[in-house]
């Protein structure tokens, strides 16, 4: 077997300089490359320790901004001593590289087990525990994470959980969360926490939301955001939207245990633990109710330097039976072995793939969508939907099997397609030419293709033609105004001959039954129509304001058509009233879309006075 010298070239100028700047270690192949550079296997000649070795991507490494940070952030790492974070034995820069010495963690990631074996309940519960003392340390030295991933917890030889890559994304970009300029963020996006996300002030809060999304990951195999189509519409959901409830992703989670985690996912920061021990903490006391004191302790996952943690899932009591031996929990659903959902999850962009100059602040990447395209969208449906309720769409239906010069009613000829007079308070005089003595007229007044009065009578041979007169046809307390007339004419043995033709009563249409029953359909429309959209405008009730919008817009557009025919005399037609609905519904849903979208702006405005104000008082103090 040969070795493809291109190959061996490559590692050597990978290896070569890294040796040169590390003389005290032997340096071996690379264990790792993620976002925030590569990773080298290496051991120190004198002592005989196992190391990794983490190289910063070069075109950081030789900007003097990024070089102080790595030295100060490498300073403070290296003042950690807890059992949860990686140790940091040394940290090197020269002219073309800054390096980080650690201690090599032989046991993986959380995530590896995660897609091998999978995590159940308790144990899941028990890496979050670790995390959360990890962090809680670094906190109180003033380090955030800013990048909390099971790619970023590791396992020592021991077993125990250790949290790694402390301050990457700080060293690249200051305070600044930053991201490329089309949308890829330093972090991974699926983590990012809503503050961070758009750009805000970073706090312990941040990490406990990145913790939070984790075990919501270990314990449903998904993540609390659908996916997005790329980064940039991850980051939006997380900066501007709610996440889906673990009791709908996991219902077997324990009640308060998925309360817990859901506090720890809340957007506003005030609203999450403030520290990562008030969260494991939190999290020990909900675990301990369903899975019993000592569950801790059966899974083999020790929580080390947090008494409180400890303390809280009470890990010197005696072993639920439910969760000796982890996974194999009898009777507990929760307890079962979870898997992630392959595809679920954005990247964050790779250091080594980009440069400094293509990096930019988040927040200049993140931006509200305006509703005023929506909203604008909206108003220009509603006006056409207004138009098709004035002027109408086609025309009430017309003629039949009555030829002309065949029948009048009142004196009007209803195949001639003129519009007829009717006094609903008299009685209405048909004539005929030709029917036998035997025959009979009715006369029919519709709406819609509904029948509201019809009167019938026998037709009276006279010489050379035949009478009918009929009742008082009534119902102007009903409906009133333009509406379809329709002769029927029907004798023994014949089929019925029809005639439809277009009336004009001579009540007026606005005291009937009919107008107050459009003024009530309107109203409840207007009413049901702006409580909807008010609640989007607050971000309440998405889905049913998401369907009732349009809904409401709908049933509004046909009461317009009603109020048409009962101001203007427009006679309505199917085809008008399903055009306009249609419309109505179109305007309904851009409304919708638009009002959700004001609501986002209103939450982002009033979290940012919020922040604004509490450092007003910070300051004031």
């Amino acid at each position: 077997m040969t070795t493809d010298p291109r190959t061996t070239d490559a590692k050597t100028a990978e290896i070569d300089p890294v040796a040169a700047a590390l003389p005290a270690y032997e340096i071996g192949g690379q264990l790792g490359k993620g976002g925030g550079g590569v990773v080298l296997a290496g051991r120190h000649r004198r002592l005989d320790r196992a190391v990794a070795i983490k190289q910063l991507p070069p075109a950081f490494a030789t900007d003097p901004i990024v070089r102080r940070r790595f030295v100060s952030e490498g300073r403070l790492l290296a003042s950690l001593d807890h059992p949860h974070v990686v140790p940091v034995y040394d940290y090197v820069e020269t002219e073309q590289m800054c390096l980080l010495v650690m201690e090599l963690l032989p046991g993986g990631t959380v995530w590896s087990r995660f897609t091998g074996d999978g995590f159940d309940a308790p144990s899941a519960v028990a890496v979050a525990l670790s995390c959360a003392a990890g962090l809680e340390a670094a906190h109180c030295h003033g380090i955030l994470h800013r990048d909390i991933k099971p790619e970023n917890l590791m396992f020592a030889a021991s077993g125990a959980l250790k949290v790694t890559d402390f301050g990457i994304a700080k060293v690249v970009g200051g305070d600044e969360t930053m991201a490329t300029k089309t949308g890829e963020v330093i972090g991974t996006p699926s983590y990012i926490a809503p503050e961070q996300a758009r750009g805000g002030e970073l706090t312990p809060a941040t990490d406990v939301y990145a913790l939070a999304t984790m075990l919501y990951e270990l314990l449903s195999g998904c993540l609390p955001f659908p996916a997005g189509q790329d980064a940039l519409a991850t980051l939006f959901m997380h900066a501007f939207d709610d996440p889906t409830p673990l009791s709908e992703a996991a219902p077997n989670t324990p009640e308060h245990l998925a309360e817990v985690i859901m506090r720890g996912l809340a957007t506003d920061p005030a609203q999450r633990y403030p520290t990562a021990e008030a969260f494991g903490v939190a999290l020990a006391e909900a675990s301990t109710e369903p899975w019993g004191p000592g569950w801790l302790s059966a899974q083999g996952i020790p929580v080390m330097g947090a008494d409180t943690i400890a303390a809280a899932a009470r890990t010197t009591g005696p072993i639920s039976p439910t969760v000796i031996d982890g996974a194999a929990a009898r009777g507990l659903p929760t307890a079962r072995a979870v898997r992630p959902v392959p595809g679920q999850r954005a990247q964050g962009v790779r250091l080594d793939e980009v440069v400094e100059a293509d990096l930019v602040p988040v927040k200049e990447v993140i931006k509200l969508p305006s509703p005023r395209i929506p909203l604008l969208i909206a108003a220009g449906l509603a006006l056409i939907a207004l138009a098709v309720s004035l002027i109408g769409v086609g025309s009430p239906s017309t003629g039949g099997t009555l030829p002309p010069g065949a029948a009048t009613v009142g004196g009007v000829d209803p195949a001639a397609g003129e519009q007829i007079p009717i006094d609903l308070n008299q009685p209405v005089v048909v004539t005929a030419v030709g029917p036998s003595s035997a025959a009979t007229a009715e006369l029919r007044l519709k709406v819609l293709g509904a029948t509201v009065a019809e009167q019938s009578a026998p037709l009276v041979p006279e010489p050379g033609r035949s009478v009918a007169t009929l009742p008082a046809l009534g119902g102007q307390h009903l409906v009133a105004g333009e509406v379809t007339g329709e002769l029927v004419v029907t004798e023994p043995g014949v089929p019925p001959s029809t005639s439809s033709f277009p009336v004009n009563t001579a009540q007026p249409a606005l005291p009937t039954a009919a107008a107050v029953g459009v003024g009530a359909l309107i109203l409840f429309a207007l009413a049901y129509l702006e409580s909807f959209l008010r609640s989007l405008r607050h971000r309440r009730r998405r889905v049913s304001g998401g369907v009732g919008v349009p809904v409401s817009a709908g049933v509004l557009a046909v009461g317009m058509v009603g109020a048409a025919w009962i101001l203007f005399g427009s006679a309505p037609t199917i085809a008008t009233v399903v055009t306009a609905a249609v419309f109505g519904m179109l305007a309904g849903v851009a409304a919708a879309i638009g009002a959700w979208r004001i609501g986002q702006r209103r939450r982002y405005r009033r979290k940012e006075q919020i922040k604004e104000q509490a450092r007003i008082r910070s300051r004031a103090r």
